[in-house]
């Protein structure tokens, strides 16, 4: 007989799935190969089915059971010495032993020596029949043990044996329990044989449960070039990621698992030995432990096991058949067998008992015989199946993956003016033989699929074979997203990705070119531009930020100072009627160009001809002398109506007064300087010095619509009076509303928006109070316009409610994330009105 083969554990453990040694990681597709090469399979696979003889049998620690009885727990022996046919002994012997040696010293020591006897009697009790078998491999941990056998004729057939063990027991570590086990490939088919002894006493059962998980990821083995499912080609293996990693138990086409698992009944019915006497024993399988955790998935789950006919193998007084009336019988004595996905029905069970007869121990031995398929695979048959069927799921994805077409790539939306909303539409198609599933997606450096300027609709849908969409894509430059365009510090241009579920990505650029306008540029910007904004480019506008010239925006004068000329000296009204929309484009293209604004293409007077009288008297530019300085700043240099003449006189810019003090000396100071701004002269030129504040960017919703200004009826004073007004001229009030509405960040800040609602339901001093902290140039702008809307109250244009009421929602705007009340309203239009 040959010597054990004892294999060390190797670390660590990894449970498969079925095809990891595939190149195909896709589950789905798994699935789709092995059933494809299971309908195959007789092209490459050589099947066999031989007979395995696998017994269990917990010997209490006795010594060796006679020859005559271990002969009739094998079954197969002859009873006298007359000649056995080699073919009819089962191929395999499997043998599992439990308590094979309980001496305090082999715990304690691990120097079990039972062995040797135990191998000696098995191999005596078979006679002339135990030159038919050679032992493959043996191992022992203190009271376990296992021994394979293969028949002499097929011994040639099996290779790569290895053994392994690991102790459960005390600690978790120690060998009184855990389990034996030995791996063998039988021709082309790799087979694993465990005996364990598990976890004692009834109420045990998790502990058993745990215990079992635990051997299944230690007990290891080598990694081997076996194959455990025949469907996979042996090059496929070399190349994945489990290659050379330890093989587990499940690492096998077949996993024979045996031993004293230690299940017992779940309860005691109390007349148990009264129904096993009767023959009735099978009604107690219902409360078997093992059956219930294997339904239950918590132990043995995919594990089979033939049906019991034999009564519970414990626990007998020994020498007898009698059951311990102190302990509940059980079948503690198992043999289950599990078989890899791909290898379904490849074990069938011949027999299965126990052995009444053999009374040595206070457990009756348990026997099985087994058929088991096993294959012989033709390597380069399977490698050329193989790679069949990936030819041909790869021609089935091929017909499946979804194609689409595109009428154009490019969307060119030309030149872009703030407001404006611009469409265009594109044709996508489904050219392909299956449903396709579209969207937009975003991209690393983006994390929405389109910039802020862009909509596109729909941005994803699906499409039948031959069926085509026409995607809309709307560009709009508003105050959230004007900022950046207005310095050119970006472009209007992105390319967008379209991705196709299951299929290929698109690339679509869009681009324009935005017309740089006031509207819709910092504030910061234009308090310091001297020219026309259209002509600047990005050096430009960084040039203009640290030139330290510091005035009120040229567009905000000239808007002004019309209405002053056309409007205040002809008595017209303000802020009442909705002006022309394409005027409206003409007076903007006119700010953004620098270009002024001809009374003749602006004025269409509607009312009396008599009434409609032409002015022809422009008054001087008054220049307004800074302590000591001949220069004057953008402000200064503006045409100023007569009226605002008087309001220049006497005054003192040098001590330049505070918010409060400027928005009270309203009427005597217009232009008042922030006292932050101070004019000095060095190296005999003059200079300001300063810090704007940056202001928190505002989130409103898209809207193309510059017409500010309500269509709501006139007031009975207004309309009664049948006040004379001209469309150029509510035109040009149209649009200085749009442009303070959009800026990008709001004369007043956003951070002062609370403070402003709450001081209008409370004072004048209250909203002078909550502009203490403007910046200085907002400060500038709004002194300046202030001025303006008072003088216009003043000469009866138009009244302190209509100004509050069409300037609150220019002027401020709620920070992100707050809506705007009706109560919010009526406070904002009393703070514009407390301000005037």
């Amino acid at each position: 007989m040959n010597s054990s083969v004892i294999v060390d554990q190797p670390p660590g453990v990894l449970f498969p799935t079925a095809l990891d040694a595939t190149r195909v990681s896709n589950p789905t597709k798994e699935a789709w190969i092995l059933h494809a090469l299971k309908k195959r399979r007789s092209e490459f696979l050589n099947s066999h089915t031989i007979t395995a003889f696998v017994g269990t049998w917990n010997v209490n620690g006795r010594v060796p059971a006679s020859p005559s009885a271990l002969a009739s727990w094998l079954g197969f022996i002859p009873k006298d010495s007359g000649q056995t046919a080699l073919t009819s002994l089962p191929e395999l012997l499997v043998l599992g032993f439990q308590e094979l040696d309980v001496r305090a010293e082999a715990f304690v020591y691990n120097n079990a020596v039972k062995d040797v006897e135990w191998t000696d009697a098995i191999e005596g009790c078979m006679g002339s029949t135990q030159h038919a078998y050679r032992k493959l491999a043996s191992k022992q941990l203190i009271g376990m043990f296992i021994m394979v056998y293969a028949r002499i004729d097929v011994v040639e057939l099996v290779s790569d044996v290895q053994a392994a063990s690991v102790g459960c027991g005390i600690m978790g570590m120690v060998g009184n329990k855990g389990a034996v086990a030995v791996r063998i490939v039988y021709m082309d088919t790799p087979l694993c044989f465990v005996c364990s002894h598990l976890a004692h006493d009834a109420a045990q059962v998790d502990r058993r449960n745990s215990q079992f998980h635990d051997l299944c990821k230690r007990l290891l083995f080598t990694a081997s070039t076996a194959a455990a499912d025949p469907l996979v080609p042996l090059n496929m293996i070399h190349g994945s990621g489990s290659a050379g990693r330890p093989l587990t138990v499940f690492d096998h086409s077949y996993l024979l698992w045996l031993g004293d698992l230690n299940y017992r009944l779940a309860i005691d019915t109390g007349d148990m030995a009264d129904i096993i006497a009767r023959g009735e024993h099978q009604s107690l399988l219902g409360l078997d432990q093992l059956r219930i955790a294997m339904m239950n998935k918590q132990a043995f789950a995919g594990f089979e096991e033939a049906e019991i006919g034999f009564a519970p193998t414990y626990k007998y007084v020994l020498g007898t058949s009698i059951y311990d009336e102190g302990r509940r019988p059980a079948w503690c004595d198992r043999v289950l067998w599990w078989t890899r996905p791909g290898c379904e029905g490849g074990v069938r069970s011949l027999s299965y008992d126990s052995v009444d007869s053999v009374m040595t121990s206070d457990h009756k031995p348990v026997r099985s015989r087994m058929e088991l398929d096993v294959w012989k695979v033709n390597q380069d048959c399977r490698q050329a199946v193989y790679l069949e069927v990936l030819r041909e799921l790869d021609r089935y994805e091929n017909e499946c993956i979804p194609t689409a077409t595109l009428d154009a790539t490019i969307v060119e939306f030309g030149d872009v003016a703030f407001g404006q909303l611009i469409r265009r539409s594109m044709k996508l198609a489904n050219s392909g033989q299956v449903p396709l599933e579209y969207s937009f997606v975003a991209t690393p450096s983006r994390p929405h699929y389109a910039p802020a300027w862009l909509r596109i609709s729909p941005d994803s849908g699906m499409l039948l074979p031959g069926e085509t969409v026409d995607l809309a894509f709307s560009v709009l430059v508003d105050e959230r997203t004007s900022a950046a365009l207005s310095t050119h510090a970006e472009d209007l241009s992105d390319i967008l990705v379209l991705h196709l579920n299951r299929g290929r990505d698109y690339f679509v650029q869009v681009q324009g070119n935005y017309l740089t306008s006031v509207y819709g540029t910092s504030l910061d910007i234009l308090v310091h531009c001297k020219s026309a904004v259209r002509g600047m480019t990005r050096d430009d506008f960084e040039q203009c930020l640290d030139s330290g010239q510091f005035s009120v925006p040229v567009c905000v004068w000239t808007l002004t100072d019309f209405l002053s000329r056309y409007a205040l000296d002809r008595g017209y009204s303000l802020f009442y009627w909705p002006g022309d929309r394409s005027l409206a484009c003409h007076v903007r293209e006119c700010l953004d160009r620098g270009l002024p604004l001809d009374p003749a293409d602006i004025l269409q007077w509607h009312g009396n001809s008599e009434d409609h009288v032409a002015r022809t008297v422009v008054e001087e530019p008054i220049q307004l002398m800074r302590q000591g300085s001949s220069r004057v700043s953008m402000t200064d240099q503006t045409l100023v109506p007569s009226t605002l003449h008087s309001m220049f006189s006497n005054m003192d810019m040098a001590n330049a007064p505070s918010t409060a003090e400027a928005l009270e000396r309203l009427s005597l100071d217009p232009w008042a300087v922030h006292p932050s701004y101070t004019r000095a002269v060095q190296n005999g030129q003059d200079t300001a010095t300063g810090s704007d504040s940056d202001l928190e960017s505002d989130q409103q919703e898209l809207t193309a619509d510059l017409n500010m200004l309500t269509t709501e009826a006139l007031p009975e004073a207004i309309a009664s009076a049948n006040a004379p007004h001209d469309t150029g001229v509510d035109t040009v009030a149209n649009c200085l509303v749009a442009f303070f509405a959009s800026l990008p960040e709001p004369l007043v800040p956003v951070e002062l928006y609370s403070a402003c609602v709450e001081a209008g339901g409370v004072s004048r001093a209250a909203a002078l109070e909550a502009l203490e902290v403007l910046p200085p140039g907002n400060l500038n702008v709004l002194v300046y316009l202030l001025a303006f809307l008072r003088e216009a109250v003043e000469r009866g244009a138009t009244t302190t409610t209509r100004v509050a009421h069409v300037f609150a929602d220019a002027l401020l705007r709620p920070p992100v994330g707050r809506v705007p009340s009706e109560s919010d309203s009526k406070m904002l239009s009393s703070f514009i009105a407390f301000l005037l």
